[in-house]
């Protein structure tokens, strides 16, 4: 057997394992493929990088942000691979970044094109069909663009052998090439893209390329030097599941026959007069929304809380009476460890924050009852800064970026078979809870649920979100940094902020936003859970309609919704379609699901487009949605809380490349566009909230249509925005972030 090893050069590209994967899967049982990974910024010196080329058949060069003219301080050491002779031999592919710095090597010009082409779909025709590169290739096929930079003053070099081109508005472009005397090709479109037509074709073609070579390379190498350049990327798994012991708990469930009416979550929850967190459907469909969960935490239900600024977490039981707000401050901010029974204080930056959840649920995980979503287990939110490439803003009030509490009893409904399961991983289900379920569901035919439309009378909302001046300007930046190469898409975010004159419970307001704008993901989580504490609680109101990620021990699937259009009498859903499948939208919805398979890809290798941009119907919008999924999870060293880890923050709440366009985000432009909310931060909103169940299953929704409160009431803050692209319009963009705040905002007006 016969392994070939290729070496990847990553740019920090949010397409990079969609790429990494295209190559492992041309690979067969007599002939592996073997790809290893590494940042362009690896080595900051091309000798390092020379150490470590004769253990490699050839080199894919990625694509990613940047421009090739502006050198290592945007490209890494990509254009010294290029401009080395200790490479001359080795076969390379570039692809898109690639491609240029491969080109720009030499003596190719790098120009910004004058219409840029970002997630757009083009035909790509040959014109040298006796290059090995397009064997087997028709005369013209079908592939993603991404790009915003394109290749010039290329005709008149015999170093640049020309392969395929395009035609647009910018005139003929160079789409592929080869570089005169040495094994190196180039494509400047994505042929990992799902839109892409041929792309296995074009790794198979470069992988015979290699083969036909004369450079040769010890297949067994040196071991310790392959898995040294394995481990630049950190892709450890949360926890080791061949230690993780089963907990020696029994569940016990109780199953009741009921309607399948989702109000029946709610009539439940108003009988309950404790504290509860609902992760309940107020709207039943297809594949989303036919489950319901009332999470009960009682005094033994453990608390997980996590301080991004202070990088400390504290764990301490639900509503304990010997626990106060002092106590928590004190050790907090005291800067050696405080030791109590009572509270634990964990010094750790968030990237070690989930190994203390992996290792919290090692001994608490039940492999029984796979067919019902929830037994129990960690319930809660993570906010959008515990995500990877954003840091946190520092805040003169405490606040916490993820809360989590183990819970032992809850409800469980499912709405599409009519069936409820109270579960408990307790010797025993509360029975004040039990008398209340019986009770519901014996007078469930004969009870309305009375909510009211509209907040009490006489309370006045003060309103304060960014000006139109000023999103317009953060608009323009987006612009500006998408047209020089720095991102294919940005999702823009504006934070408002509602200080009511007098505070309402927050179970009030939920209710009102549940008939207001049902949804299928609704949240209500107040963290009451500290019993001095009344002015500083966490509470949380949702009703999205996008699931970001779901798991069992199977499958894991993400279904990323991007492209709104609002519901009106003239718009229906014929309309809205139109409309979501226009160049704009498309492209929009394409770039985010390819970032999605990647994500996926970045872990698991068996991942397929289960749904391919399907336009759903809510109640006051038309959203356009796709279905990624990834399958053989028990044969994977990862669960899905690796997949939840490394796939935050949400890829359609932030835009792609993932890192660059969070960094810009966040340094450059929504500290300016809400710098009078919390420096700009985006805190809970466009985070995620969840569960992890004791029997391996998971589910999270992505935090929008929310509003959220850090001080109990008293000031509510609420996100909204889109993704921009290339192809957005100003007007047009203002239009669909309003769109999207009204949907919660509008039960203060």
């Amino acid at each position: 057997m016969k392994q070939q090893r290729i070496l990847f050069i990553d740019s920090y590209d949010s397409f990079t394992y969609n790429v990494v994967r295209l190559i492992e899967e041309q690979g067969t049982s007599e002939n592996p493929i073997e790809v290893i990974t590494i940042h362009n910024d690896t080595f900051k010196d091309i000798h390092q990088l020379i150490e470590y080329i004769g253990l490699f058949d050839g080199i894919v060069v990625g694509p990613g942000p940047g421009n090739p003219l502006h050198g290592s301080k945007e490209v890494g050491i990509i254009n010294d691979i290029f401009q080395s002779s200790e490479f001359d031999k080795v076969p390379i592919l570039g692809i898109c970044l690639g491609f240029q710095a491969m080109c720009y090597s030499t003596g190719a010009g790098i120009d910004i094109l004058d219409t840029i082409k970002h997630g757009q779909v083009y035909p790509i025709n040959i014109t040298d069909h006796n290059n090995q590169i397009f064997e087997k290739y028709p005369d013209t096929f079908k592939s993603t663009r991404y790009h915003s930079l394109h290749v010039t003053n290329f005709e008149n070099l015999n170093t640049i052998i020309p392969l395929a081109y395009t035609n647009d508005e910018n005139g003929k472009l160079l789409m592929a090439t080869q570089i005169s005397g040495k094994p190196w090709y180039g494509v400047q479109y994505h042929p990992e893209s799902c839109c892409s037509e041929l792309g296995a074709q074009l790794i198979q073609n470069f992988m015979k390329i290699i083969q036909s070579t004369n450079k040769s390379r010890d297949h067994n190498g040196d071991i310790n030097k392959v898995k040294l350049l394995q481990n630049t990327i950190d892709l450890s798994p949360i926890s080791d599941p061949t230690t993780s012991d089963s907990a020696q708990i029994t569940p016990i469930l109780k199953e009741y026959n009921v309607s399948q009416d989702p109000n029946l979550t709610f009539k439940i929850c108003d009988k309950l007069n404790m504290d509860k967190f609902i992760m309940g459907s107020s709207v039943v469909s297809a594949n989303r929304g036919e489950w319901s969960i009332i999470a009960i935490p009682s005094n033994d239900s453990v608390v997980i809380t996590h301080y991004g600024c202070l990088k400390k977490t504290t764990i301490y039981k639900w509503q304990d009476e010997s626990l106060k707000m002092k106590q928590i401050h004190t050790a907090l901010n005291a800067t050696e460890p405080i030791i109590a029974e009572n509270l634990e204080i964990i010094n750790e930056d968030k990237e070690t924050f989930w190994h203390t959840l992996g290792k919290f649920m090692e001994t608490r995980s039940v492999s029984v009852h796979q067919d019902i979503p929830f037994i129990g287990g960690l319930v809660g939110i993570l906010g959008y800064e515990m995500g990877s490439y954003i840091h946190f803003n520092d805040n003169e009030i405490l606040r916490p970026d993820a809360k989590l509490v183990y819970i032992e009893n809850s409800i469980v409904i499912n709405h599409v078979n009519g069936r409820l399961y109270t579960c408990s991983l307790t010797t025993k289900f509360p029975e004040e809870i039990t008398e209340i379920v019986n009770t519901v569901i014996e007078q469930e035919g004969q009870t309305q649920l009375d909510w009211d439309h509209t907040l009490p009378k006489g309370i006045d909302y003060k309103i304060e979100m960014a000006s139109k001046d000023a999103y317009a300007k953060g608009f323009d930046q987006c612009q500006k940094y998408m047209h020089q190469g720095d991102s294919y898409e940005m999702c823009l975010t504006t934070q408002t902020q509602v200080t009511p004159s007098q505070r309402l419970p927050p179970w009030t307001i939920f209710k009102t936003l549940i008939k207001r704008n049902p949804a299928p993901f609704s949240s209500f989580f107040h963290f009451n859970d500290i019993l001095d504490n009344s002015n500083d609680i966490l509470s949380f109101i949702s009703t999205s309609p996008e699931r970001f990620l779901k798991w069992d021990n199977q499958t894991c699937e993400l279904r990323p919704i991007k492209g709104t259009v609002k519901k009106s009498t003239e718009m229906t859903l014929e309309k809205a379609t139109e409309i979501l499948k226009s160049p704009k939208e498309f492209g929009e919805n394409l770039m985010i699901l390819d970032l999605i398979r990647n994500d996926l890809y970045e872990l698991l290798p068996n991942v397929k487009v289960e749904e391919f941009m399907s336009v759903e119907e809510y109640k006051t919008v038309y959203q356009l949605v796709s279905v990624v999924k990834a399958y053989d999870m028990d044969k994977s060293q990862y669960a899905g809380i690796d997949v939840l880890k490394y796939s935050l923050p949400p890829g359609s709440m932030t835009g792609a490349p993932k890192k660059i366009t969070v960094e810009l985000l966040q340094d450059k432009i929504e500290n300016k566009l809400n710098a009078s909310i919390d420096d700009g931060s985006r805190g809970m909103y466009s985070g995620v909230t969840g569960y992890w169940s004791a029997n391996g299953n998971g589910d999270w929704s992505v935090n929008i249509r929310c509003m959220y409160s850090y001080d109990s009431g008293d000031h509510w803050r609420l996100g909204a925005g889109g993704a921009i692209t290339v192809l957005s319009t100003q007007e047009g963009e203002l239009e669909e972030m309003y769109t999207k705040l009204e949907s919660a905002l509008q039960v203060f007006m």
